[in-house]
């Protein structure tokens, strides 16, 4: 598990969290074409917090 840099998803029916680790669950899910750099100003995500 590694930390990458944040980015977050563009799509408004996603959670807005920001998601850190490579090995997030949730953040795997947000397609390439939806992912935003940065943390958009919203929290971390708790599975990326539970990863490290």
């Amino acid at each position: 598990m590694a930390k990458v840099p944040p980015f977050h998803s563009s799509n408004p029916s996603d959670p807005d969290v920001y998601h850190d680790r490579d090995e997030c669950s949730r953040g795997k899910l947000i397609p390439p074409h939806n992912r935003v750099s940065g943390t958009g100003g919203y929290p971390r995500c708790k599975v990326c917090g539970y990863l490290g």
